[in-house]
């Protein structure tokens, strides 16, 4: 067995925050981890923040060779919050600068509550080599970003923010640094219901020349072809193809590696449900995409299938190969103790696409220990998928949180096997991404 509980441990009080260790090998495989101190499990039943926590705060934590028998875990300080999807860090393809995005930024003296907490606006670059300090830019990207998402390019980042007529933002990228913002609205008609919240997720296409953008009011997903100027500037969106209906509350979504599909997780959330997120299933949604390339009416995209989803599936990840999809499964882990939906453990189900028909079949779900599992990344080789945990229950330590290392067999019918390996974090994991 690995030793990588004891391994992380110890990084994490040797190491300063503010600083990584001085050589990391260029092709290193690496894991990056946001965690939210304030934001409670309880916090969207109850709206009341954590206690201030004097031995942890914000934290990104960088893994570097996970997979090893030597892993390095490296915090650094930063704001972020667990507000919303799992989408607010994202990686350069070279895997030099990381980006993070703060939906809240740090909560004021006295503030006990949610509600309490100031609007966030920017996104922040980290350079990843061990230079001082780590931070090395921040543009203003718009209020509350949703999530954001680095262009396959790694030129251009896009983020879906909640200002009324200018949601999505770009940004050019150059060695880390941010040029100017260029915001555009999604050109919507009005929606019918009444949820405020236009969109909660932005992903590219694995071509580069276009956009996913999740419409949570009104149950949809829509494509969009970014056009780029001879300064590589974005000059205009157009709609790509037709928009696509999902089922109830498309919170997220994920191209497949080949860019043929794209599947959303529908968690069913809503003013008509108790509580808002009083449903027990999700669905999940296989779009077909028309080809690169296609305009007019050959860029016609089509649901080929959908299929019974976790219960509050709000992280969804492809492996490398696209032959998997993992789904972490919150069930009634962030519920009260005492409420009616509160469940002792969360879950992770996997599902196998085909890839000539789209259909995804479900494999099996399996229970996991740790509160409000968020944030899930395959490893290169596409056999182990690192699973983002909140915090454990009845921890005689402070709670922390933690990414835990399970792996898919593929003796037989295909499942998720759980590894004794885990890396011990700040508490309030919530989003991961790996390359």
């Amino acid at each position: 067995m690995r030793t990588h509980l004891r391994i992380a441990a110890l990084a994490m009080v040797l190491i300063p925050s503010l600083a990584l260790a001085e050589t990391f090998p260029p092709k290193a495989e690496r894991v990056l981890v946001l965690s939210d101190t304030d934001m409670v499990p309880t916090v969207y039943e109850t709206g009341e923040l954590g206690p201030l926590d004097a031995e942890h705060g914000d934290t990104l934590s960088i893994i570097t060779s996970p997979s090893s028998d030597a892993p390095l875990v490296s915090p650094i300080k930063i704001s972020n919050s667990n507000y919303g999807p799992p989408g607010a860090l994202d990686l350069s393809p070279d895997g030099l600068y990381a980006f993070v995005a703060e939906t809240f930024r740090q909560r004021p003296e006295g503030a006990t509550r949610l509600d309490e907490l100031p609007q966030g606006d920017t996104i922040r670059s980290v350079r990843l080599d061990g230079a001082r300090p780590p931070v090395v830019d921040s543009v203003r990207i718009g209020t509350q970003p949703q999530a954001i998402a680095v262009s396959p390019s790694g030129d251009l980042i896009v983020a879906i923010t909640v200002d009324p007529d200018r949601e999505l933002a770009f940004v050019p990228l150059t060695d880390g640094r941010f040029g100017p913002v260029t915001n555009f609205g999604l050109d919507l008609e009005p929606a019918t219901g009444s949820i405020p919240l236009k969109s909660t997720w932005v992903q590219w296409h694995p071509s580069g020349r276009y956009i996913a953008v999740n419409l949570v009011d009104r149950n949809q997903v829509a494509f969009y072809e970014v056009v780029r100027g001879q300064d590589a500037t974005v000059s205009d969106i157009l709609p790509w193809g037709n928009r696509v209906h999902t089922n109830k509350f498309p919170f997220v979504g994920r191209f497949s590696p080949d860019g043929r599909y794209y599947v959303t997780s529908d968690v069913q959330w809503g003013v008509d449900t108790d509580g808002f997120y009083g449903v027990r299933e999700g669905i999940l949604t296989t779009v077909r995409l028309a080809n690169v390339g296609a305009r007019g009416d050959a860029a016609r995209h089509t649901v080929p299938h959908i299929t019974l989803g976790g219960w509050g599936a709000e992280t969804v990840a492809f492996s490398p190969d696209g032959r998997f999809l993992v789904t972490s499964n919150l069930r009634g882990t962030g519920k009260p103790e005492g409420s009616r939906d509160w469940t002792e453990q969360a879950s992770l189900s996997l599902y196998e696409l085909d890839r000539e028909t789209g259909r995804l079949t479900l494999h099996g779900e399996w229970p996991i220990s740790g509160v409000l599992p968020q944030g899930l990344a395959f490893d290169r080789g596409g056999r182990h998928v690192f699973v983002g945990v909140n915090r454990y229950r009845n921890e005689n330590t402070s709670p922390g949180g933690a990414v835990e290392v399970w792996r898919i067999s593929t003796e037989g019918r295909p499942s998720l096997v759980a590894t004794q390996d885990r890396f011990r974090l700040p508490p309030g994991v919530h989003t991961i991404v790996g390359r």
